[in-house]
């Protein structure tokens, strides 16, 4: 199967943000009373729904994911003293920021249910507010950089600490 998308992953600083992403990470932790300095680990990964290769797919005009509309997005992931935090940006889906505490987060590799490759880089954040009272979960995929796999280690190791601190 090939990749829905193609990631490339970079270490970033949040003052480099895209500008609707800072702004909705800066008013996510005035209401949620969360601080953002600088020196917080962060990484962006920009996602690129390429034309569908298929017949139908190249027939039909579609993208690779055609449930996606956006024909790119961003992801940011900041690892936050006390919180992992995904901030999500596309043309079509809008801005969107979510959060686990690192000592009720869980992270496994791959997607939590099916719809990528086995091979993409990435990970499942298990933990973020969900419906009836259930964890919700969500699936951050990654370059297959470096920086990708920094991203990774950095939220997994951050979660283990805050659970055995």
């Amino acid at each position: 199967m090939a990749p829905l998308y193609e990631r490339s992953t970079v270490a970033t600083d949040l003052d480099d943000l895209p500008t609707d992403m800072r702004a909705s990470l800066d008013a996510y932790g005035l209401a949620h009373q969360l601080t953002f300095t600088e020196a917080l680990p962060a990484w962006c990964t920009r996602s690129v729904n390429p034309p569908s290769n298929t017949m139908v797919g190249k027939l039909f005009r579609r993208r690779a994911n055609p449930t996606d509309r956006d024909s790119e997005h961003q992801t940011a992931v900041i690892v936050h003293p006390t919180h992992v935090i995904v901030v999500i940006s596309g043309a079509e889906r809008g801005v969107s920021v979510l959060s686990a505490p690192l000592a009720v987060a869980s992270i496994s590799d791959g997607p939590a249910v099916g719809g990528v490759g086995p091979d993409e880089p990435g990970f499942t954040i298990t933990g973020l507010p969900g419906d009836a009272g259930r964890p919700g979960s969500f699936y951050v995929g990654l370059g297959p950089e470096p920086a990708g796999r920094e991203c990774a280690d950095a939220v997994r190791a951050a979660v283990a600490a805050a659970k055995n601190a």
